[in-house]
């Protein structure tokens, strides 16, 4: 989360003040929009590709979010109005980890043992997206969690998880 601070604090001095979009063209990506069959199982906004130097947004599953949100969340919460900002910050998040050598949330590693003998480290990859969902709130100026949005795919699709979204609606509630 530090990582992320340190990373819009960086962005801002040297581009200013901009949308998520320009940033990233400004270093070097392009976007492409995409519409793959849906695939419940592989629910994407959208990925970076750093060897294409390309953001893709899979407008399927962003056009059901944003359904969802339409008919679930109420207007004037940010959530609806955020959305798109929020998918592209994460991404540039992650552009910008792609062009930051020895940046914190690419190198996290935990000691470990192979077969309790051998000493060796393995990298979190969570801290990656941790990093990357703190910068998308911070840059866009959420007031809410930005992994609301995975939770709202995930009822989308009905694979209910049990975690109550911040109004209160629960898996069975959501059944109803």
């Amino acid at each position: 989360m530090q990582e992320a601070q340190i990373q819009k604090q960086r962005l801002k001095k040297l581009f200013g003040e901009q949308q998520a979009d320009i940033y990233i063209k400004r270093l070097g990506y392009q976007i492409e929009e995409e519409e793959p069959e849906l695939m419940p199982s592989f629910l994407y906004m959208g990925i970076t590709e750093p060897d294409r130097r390309t953001v893709r947004l899979n407008q399927t599953v962003i056009r059901l979010l944003r359904a969802y949100l339409e008919s679930h969340v109420p207007a004037g919460s940010g959530q609806r109005e955020r959305m798109m900002d929020i998918i592209l910050f994460h991404e540039l998040f992650h552009v910008i980890e792609e062009s930051t050598a020895g940046i914190y949330t690419r190198n996290v590693k935990v000691p470990c043992r192979i077969l309790g003998l051998f000493p060796w480290s393995r990298r979190i990859e969570a801290a990656s997206e941790i990093g990357a969902i703190h910068f998308s709130k911070l840059m866009a100026e959420a007031d809410f969690p930005p992994y609301l949005y995975t939770q709202y795919l995930l009822a989308a699709t009905n694979q209910y998880t049990d975690v109550d979204d911040e109004y209160g609606v629960d898996k069975e509630t959501r059944r109803e």
